[in-house]
């Protein structure tokens, strides 16, 4: 026997990948543009990090650590979001995570129960989908318009609120969109959600990869309303493959401390996350180095060329990401009339050129029609994917 909460589990990014391999065999080369993960191309861990790492393992710190963190690094945690949010959490305020993924599997079990919904923005990471469903709630999704730019409706959020909504989640920068949400339209959600009581989710696991507008965290405008933040140091320190994120609680009015008291509970019960490389992450917060704006510095070229590249493409529209390194773009299926479905359309393409892209409505209802593209490879890497996609597409 098998449950129906992992049978419908679903997660395009890495379903495509199946396909992919496939592909490989025939002998075609594939292009990985599904996964963001910028460390598989030419950006690298910095080395004093990773000395970080080694020494902690050769200093002996391979054991179990407190569940809830390395107390060292939850104070450096601790500093870095004040400093970063103007806000005033202690020690006591984080906790630290197996990645985002596991702040957030924590934070909707302890609110999400059978019936109960989770406000989300669509086009939606598949993550808040999944886990809204696993947990036997209902993902409720919030448009992001695309005619703004991918920023959130504010009317359609209010009309989505129900006596059974539980929580609204935000991410910014936003994956798949690249949207950088507006300090206006923080402003104006943190007000919905005290007019509602509710709490706020806010994912900022891509909060150091901007290019031109300005991130802001609810955390840093909520005098009332708590704020459940997520980071780690998977994208800016370049350290995907360690786990390490962590989540802080932006709660001025202790309307949480029931909520903290059973995610710390959670927490204990998987025993820690990585140890060594929670030691090594004490090091990235005390030694920042230049590796993520030199990052930075890169994606935003690889960002123009490919927002050039996609706009002069007939079939294709396109909206400029604010940060993260996705693209977004909307296919003109109809005016192809050669596919059903976006699925359809990046299976096909995969087959056909071996760009590996992920389907729009693998993000929810509100990414029908699209594709997400990662500008995470060179120059050279990406010419020669949009030749690939030009070339399929006339």
């Amino acid at each position: 026997m098998v449950t129906r909460r992992v049978l419908d589990l679903e997660y395009a990014i890495r379903d495509v990948a199946v396909v992919a391999n496939e592909v490989k065999k025939t002998g075609k080369t594939v292009y990985h543009l599904n996964i963001g993960d910028p460390v598989i191309y030419d950006f690298k861990t910095p080395e004093y990090i990773s000395q970080a790492l080694a020494d902690a393992t050769f200093k002996g710190q391979n054991y179990y650590v407190d569940s809830l963190g390395v107390a060292e690094l939850r104070e450096e945690i601790s500093k870095f979001e004040n400093k970063k949010n103007n806000i005033n959490t202690t020690t006591d305020d984080i906790i630290v995570t197996q990645g985002v993924t596991e702040g957030l599997i924590f934070t909707i079990a302890g609110l999400i129960e059978k019936g109960k919904e989770l406000l989300i923005p669509g086009p939606s990471y598949p993550v808040y989908i999944n886990y809204s469903k696993f947990f036997d709630g209902v993902p409720i999704e919030y448009e992001l318009d695309e005619q703004d730019n991918w920023e959130p409706n504010i009317d359609d959020l209010r009309k989505k609120i129900t006596d059974k909504t539980q929580a609204i989640l935000l991410a910014s920068p936003n994956n798949p969109t690249g949207l950088v949400y507006s300090e206006k339209n923080v402003k104006e959600i943190i007000n919905i959600a005290g007019e509602y009581n509710l709490p706020l989710i806010s994912d900022e696991i891509y909060d150091q990869i901007i290019y031109e507008k300005e991130h802001s965290s609810p955390a840093s405008f909520s005098k009332d309303v708590p704020v459940i933040g997520m980071n780690g140091f998977s994208k800016a320190h370049l350290a995907t493959g360690w786990r390490i994120g962590y989540m802080y609680f932006h709660d001025p009015e202790n309307k949480l401390i029931e909520l903290k008291g059973g995610i710390e509970n959670l927490a204990r019960s998987r025993l820690c996350a990585n140890s060594i490389a929670q030691f090594a992450a004490i090091e990235a917060l005390k030694s920042p180095g230049t590796h993520t704006a030199e990052m930075v510095n890169k994606l935003r070229e690889r960002r123009d060329y490919s927002y050039k590249r996609l706009r002069n493409i007939e079939g294709i529209s396109i909206n400029k990401p604010d940060g993260a390194f996705y693209m977004f773009p909307k296919i003109d299926l109809e005016g192809f009339g050669k596919w059903k479905n976006d699925k359809e359309f990046v299976i096909n393409l995969l087959e056909e050129k071996g760009v590996c892209t992920v389907f729009g409505s693998g993000f929810g209802s509100h990414g029908k029609g699209h594709f997400r593209i990662t500008f995470l490879p060179d120059l050279e890497t990406l010419e020669t994917v949009y030749n690939l996609l030009e070339d399929f597409l006339k």
